[in-house]
């Protein structure tokens, strides 16, 4: 369908006033109704507002319809899905829009009742055995975002063919505003409640490694805690105060959902801006801990005070080592068969502790999807769970859900600060106490955005110029191709085959441990490349960032 066809569409459809008004400013817009938002393994996500490439009502109806489809075909109606959402505006609307349609299907769907983060969607699927589960959450997106993220029966998000399989029912609707929907309440829609979140934080206690410590001593950690206006307040406030943590400062300005996000620039607890009236608050209340959670909850930003008493925000790589590094100390019976998992941009010094302590290490694509799909694969084998991360702020500790969860990460971050300040230490001065074993790791991202129509070609030009020459800078000893699944050794010219799913993804390697990967978008003109040196102080890791980040992006001048 033509772009002057999907506009007429909407011009012909019986809209609200206030819409047709939006329409009628909007009308000229082309990108606003040429197709629709792309749907892949993590859903749509897109700009709210008027037109088929934005997230609006009909557009939530059309990618509901798609995936009732699937279930159905999959004989999946009785099982059912589950439903939940976050503080973003509407997303409560576009939750119910989405029962009306599967329960017009004859679907059996599980709805929230409130806003909730997105790892208790995941539990939610797994407790219920539910044969699929929604998220209308746009994760850390800026407010004029919103989203369809969509798991399947393990909780996990979906994969590429269950999304391919999807795309092929969307792809089949040619009339987005006559899609049948049964308003609710209806008799296939229950409405789920506080049960749910009881039974969420009964199982949170298999993240807890020293609970005596807990309870004898939780008291004792002054602890700072923003939502950043989400759905992350009652589940991470419930779970630390039911652990024996009670000495808690609840960022008020914060504390609200709010669609909005009114107090940061973005709701992202990558970015130093979140943590600003957390910090304020933090240095009154002399706190030894600062947690944020992003609006659905999934990830975890941590500060903690350094050597000039300021609040340093760690890095997601830095806490995935430290929480790695506390799981393995605190547990007594470690074998060969028990498994971290991390992706293949997420800094190294995580592996080098798993190899320390002798336990199993898997590297997946980057993706937290990746990371759910292993530990389902592990089930049938002798192998065992013991933690996952990536660098981008997400962890996952007990498998009771198959998603980064910033709520079990919150608890077993509260506990592991607790236990190194009984010991008379911060968790900055572990970080340095693992450097010093492993080597100075330091990581940084970089993202390439190439505004001009030419984009997506530069930067393809980029990839097969590095690809018909890997070794453009003398210290590159290896390449990682996972676009062709081959790791070829430049010293040696010797190749080995990849085992993982293909992706446009290269990793160079060089003689002294540093790395750097370069990873493309595949919808739109941006590149992200992730760097890593080591060194045996942070003095000469960050010369060598310098010089490796100078020598690599010269080649997008």
């Amino acid at each position: 369908m033509t772009w002057q066809n999907n506009l007429k569409a909407w011009q012909n459809a019986d809209l609200p006033k206030k819409w047709q008004n939006e329409l009628n400013q909007v009308a000229n817009e082309r990108e606003r109704f040429d197709g629709y938002l792309t749907f892949g393994t993590g859903g749509m996500r897109g700009k709210m507002g008027i037109g088929s490439k934005r997230i609006n009502r009909y557009t939530i109806r059309r990618v509901a319809r798609g995936l009732g489809e699937y279930v159905v075909a999959n004989g999946g109606k009785e099982q059912g899905v589950a439903i939940a959402y976050d503080s973003r505006h509407q997303s409560n609307e576009f939750a119910a829009e989405t029962a009306k349609v599967l329960s017009a299907l004859g679907i059996k769907v599980y709805l929230s009742d409130a806003i909730r983060p997105t790892p208790a969607l995941s539990f939610c699927v797994r407790e219920k055995a539910a044969f699929a589960g929604v998220v209308i959450t746009a994760s850390h997106n800026p407010s004029i975002y919103n989203g369809f993220k969509v798991y399947d029966k393990n909780g996990c998000q979906i994969t590429l063919g269950v999304a391919e399989e999807i795309a092929g029912y969307l792809a089949e609707i040619t009339d987005i505003f006559s899609i049948p929907v049964c308003e609710l309440p209806n008799l296939h829609v229950t409405s789920r409640s506080k049960e749910m979140d009881d039974a969420y934080l009964n199982a949170l206690t298999k993240v807890v490694s020293r609970p005596d410590l807990l309870a004898d001593y939780g008291n004792e950690l002054g602890i700072c805690y923003t939502p950043l206006h989400g759905a992350g307040k009652e589940l991470v406030m419930r779970g630390l105060l039911k652990n024996g943590f009670s000495n808690i400062t609840l960022i008020s300005e914060q504390s609200e959902p709010d669609g909005d996000f009114p107090t940061v620039s973005s709701p992202n607890p990558e970015e130093e801006n979140s943590f600003s009236l957390a910090k304020k608050q933090a240095e009154k209340v002399q706190a030894d801990i600062i947690l944020a959670t992003d609006p659905d909850a999934d990830r975890l930003g941590v500060a903690v005070l350094n050597d000039q008493n300021e609040y340093q925000i760690l890095t997601g790589n830095q806490l995935g080592a430290l929480l790695l590094d506390y799981i393995l100390a605190a547990k007594a019976d470690l074998s060969k068969t028990d498994t971290m998992i991390n992706t293949i941009v997420t800094g190294d010094l995580g592996g080098k502790i798993a190899q320390h302590f002798g336990i199993n290490h898997i590297q997946t694509l980057t993706g937290f999807k990746f990371i759910g799909e292993k530990i389902a694969e592990m089930e049938n084998t002798e192998a065992h769970f013991i933690f996952g991360y990536e660098e981008s702020y997400g962890y996952l500790i007990a498998p009771f859900v198959r998603d980064k969860d910033a709520v079990q990460a919150a608890l077993l971050t509260a506990e592991m600060a607790l236990f190194y300040k009984k010991e008379g230490i911060t968790l900055l001065t572990k970080l340095k106490k693992l450097y010093k074993a492993f080597g100075y790791h330091k990581e940084h991202l970089h993202t390439i955005t190439l505004e001009d129509n030419n984009g997506l070609e530069k930067m393809n030009q980029v990839l097969d110029s590095l690809r018909k020459e890997p070794a453009f800078l003398a210290e590159i000893v290896a390449v990682e191709d996972f676009f062709t699944s081959v790791r070829t050794n430049l010293l040696t010219n010797e190749t080995v085959s990849i085992e993982l799913p293909r992706e446009n993804v290269l990793k160079f390697y060089l003689a002294d441990g540093s790395w750097f990967a370069i990873r493309p978008s595949g919808t739109e003109p941006k590149c992200k490349i992730y760097f890593q040196t080591v060194a045996k102080t942070e003095e000469n890791a960050t010369k060598a960032m310098n010089n490796l980040k100078k020598q690599v992006l010269v080649k997008w001048k």
